[in-house]
């Protein structure tokens, strides 16, 4: 169940970059940000409970691997 909730936000994620793309092109500036957005709302969704991803993003948080 977890593979295939992670499979459908990557999957997601792909579409939607591929709209923010296309909306730059177009020059639909505030559309290709809001767009982003929900990408990155995406993928968010697509490692929220990857135990490696949870594990680095708490080590992130710490400053630690920061410049």
């Amino acid at each position: 169940m977890m593979d295939e909730r992670r499979d459908v936000a990557l999957a997601i994620k792909s579409c939607l970059d591929s709209l923010m793309s296309d909306a730059t092109r177009c020059d639909l500036d505030d559309l290709a940000r809001f767009i982003s957005l929900a990408a990155l709302a995406a993928e968010e969704a697509a490692v929220a409970h990857d135990p490696q991803a949870v594990r680095l993003k708490a080590l992130m948080a710490t400053g630690a691997g920061h410049c």
